[in-house]
């Protein structure tokens, strides 16, 4: 297979150049590609990249003069990705040699995206090799093979699709983005959460692996968008909306809109637990109009006898709207 590394990066070459190290030591990725998205000093190839890695015509750096967010760089950065398949990473975070692995073990299959497992700084912090508990347990109820490369099945798909809407935790398959029209949202949060639900809206060849690809790191503090906490954040009803409104089309898996809605409610929780207090009140109005645009009430007494602990929390979200 045909790979390439696609990067966005803001003001981080530091870390760029780590990155950039550890995926020539790898030796899997045919390509690179990195998006600059308006750093303030431009990044060169001289300054993140190894000498001796990558012909000229395998290296390629792109340029936004503004800061339009990580997800217009992927996007660019995919316009120009000419190999079959595409890995998106981030700067500030690590690759694995189990990733190598599983890159290697993926030549001749045939595959949508394949979704592998990470570890995540917190968890090393405990002691523990692997994801955050709520992902682990979205794995465990998936009941994917252990220590193998396999296909999922739509049961399986659902119950993976609630899983942390990270970008840099899947492979995809070029041809299977673009010709579904799969991208990020160009906001400057959020941004990943509608390659990560209509990925698995379209996705039919879905692998899975349980090796652990990458190492991400969480900062507590400062400037990382997890911290951001103010009108940003009213953005995510957009691409929430258009997932919402492909869920519900005539060939959408029924499967999948239970699993959005959890995940919606519950990010829905999260960011008003984060936003700024004096934005809360205008958060929960946005919030009940969502829910009453997107919900259907005709299946409303469905999911109720399915989940009745999220068919009450939406009904407190709504009222909690009311102003």
């Amino acid at each position: 297979m045909s790979l390439t590394l696609a990067l966005p990066v803001h003001n981080d070459a530091r870390n760029l150049r780590r990155v950039l190290a550890q995926a020539h030591k790898l030796g899997v990725f045919d390509k690179v590609v990195i998006s600059d998205d308006g750093s303030d000093e431009p990044v060169s190839r001289t300054e993140v990249c190894p000498p001796d890695a990558w012909p000229q015509n395998c290296f390629t750096i792109l340029r936004t003069e503004t800061n339009k967010g990580a997800g217009h760089a992927r996007n660019r950065a995919l316009e120009h990705v000419t190999t079959e398949h595409v890995l998106f990473f981030d700067a500030d975070d690590l690759l694995t040699p189990d990733l190598a692995a599983l890159i290697k073990t993926l030549a001749g299959r045939q595959f949508d995206f394949c979704l592998f497992r990470h570890t995540d700084s917190r968890c090393i912090g405990w002691g523990i090799l692997g994801q955050m508990p709520l992902d682990e347990a979205h794995w465990r109820r998936a009941k994917v093979q252990v220590g193998a490369l396999s296909s999922i099945n739509p049961t399986q798909a659902a119950a993976l699709a609630e899983t942390t809407n990270y970008p840099w935790n899947k492979i995809y398959r070029t041809d299977f983005l673009r010709e579904n029209n799969i991208y990020c949202s160009e906001t400057m949060v959020h941004n990943d959460i509608e390659l990560h639900w209509m990925s698995f809206h379209h996705g039919r060849n879905i692998l899975v692996s349980d090796r652990v690809g990458a190492l991400h790191f969480v900062a507590p503090s400062g400037q990382r968008l997890t911290n951001r906490k103010g009108e940003e954040r009213f953005a995510v009803f957009a691409p929430l909306g258009r997932i919402a409104s492909a869920l519900d089309t005539e060939n959408a898996s029924e499967r999948l809109r239970e699993p959005f809605l959890r995940f919606t409610s519950g990010l829905f929780d999260w960011i008003r637990g984060n936003i700024a207090p004096h934005l809360q009140e205008r958060f929960d109005a946005a919030t009940r109009d969502f829910l009453l645009t997107y919900v259907d009430m005709t299946r409303f007494s469905q999911l109720s006898q399915a989940d009745p602990v999220l068919a009450r929390h939406i009904v407190l979200q709504l009222e909690r709207g009311r102003i």
